[in-house]
This record gives structure tokens, sequence and C-alpha cells, in this order.
């Protein structure tokens, strides 16, 4: 099983009521669990942006799902992974609050096995809140941004 296979699980795992999936072939051995509450990570004060692993990754604190004003969406995590809001360290972010965004640009990145996976918007819409930092590890379904269908 490579990377390219764990993530065609992953994608797969992500889209069924599933709460549990156990996966054992020879020494190869894939426990997937859904956990009932959403979990984000603290702001980060470090002192190196735009690089991050998951050993260095601030520890995840647990919070309530942020509610969405009246006729906005929350746009969650697809997949558990780091966050970039840029596509470089010394790079502009994606996006910003009070943007209005195509269907189909960036909305940011998340790393995930090493892989980079663009978050691309479904429609257009107004970015209201970013809800997550840059080089912040989330959980499927993490709240990531606020916006606006237009």
């Amino acid at each position: 099983m490579d990377t390219k296979d764990i993530l065609a699980v992953l994608e797969k795992f992500n889209h069924t009521a599933l709460a549990e999936f156990k996966y054992k072939e020879g020494s190869v051995e894939l426990h997937l669990k859904r956990h009932a509450e959403v979990t984000y990570a603290a702001p980060s004060t470090g002192s190196n942006p735009g690089h991050a692993s998951l050993a260095s990754a601030p520890a995840a604190a647990t919070a309530a799902a942020p509610h969405a004003a009246e006729g906005a969406e929350i746009i969650n995590s697809p997949i558990v992974g780091t966050v970039y809001r840029s596509p470089a360290p010394d790079a502009p972010p994606f996006i910003e609050e009070g943007k209005l965004v195509k269907k189909g640009d960036t909305l940011c990145i998340i790393e995930a096995m090493k892989v980079m996976n663009e978050l691309v918007a479904e429609f257009d819409c107004e970015i209201l809140r970013i809800l997550v930092d840059s080089q912040h590890f989330v959980e499927y379904g993490t709240p990531l941004f606020e916006v606006r269908k237009k």
C-alpha cells in the first residue's frame, strides 16, 4: 500500500458514515477513527512561518464549532493535515477576509502525508472570516473559513 492508496482510502472514508475502519495486509496496518468533536489547533507563536512539521505542530485545542452568521456557510477541512495559507513562506496568502473569490480559486493548501492538496472554492463567495492560521494541524471537519455565497 503506497501513499496514493492510503489517500484514496482516506478520501472514501471521509465520504462515509463509518465511525471506524481497520485494514491489515501483511505488515501494513491502517486504522481510521472518526471523532465526534471538532478540534483545531491554537494560534502559533512560532518564529519560522511557512515551515511546520507534525512533530513541531502545536497541540490541538478542543473547541466548539463556530456558528456562521446569518446567510453564511462554514467551509470545513476535507482531510487531516497541516494548513498553509500561502504557496510559499514569503508569498502573500491566497485569500484574506473580505476578499471575493471565484469558483476554482485556491483557498489554502493542506499538506497530508507530504502531499500538498489545494483546497479550492466550490462556488463564488466572499471570505467573511478565516478560522485557522497557517501551519496549523487540522482534523477532518475542522472549520477553516466562514463564507457567504455570491
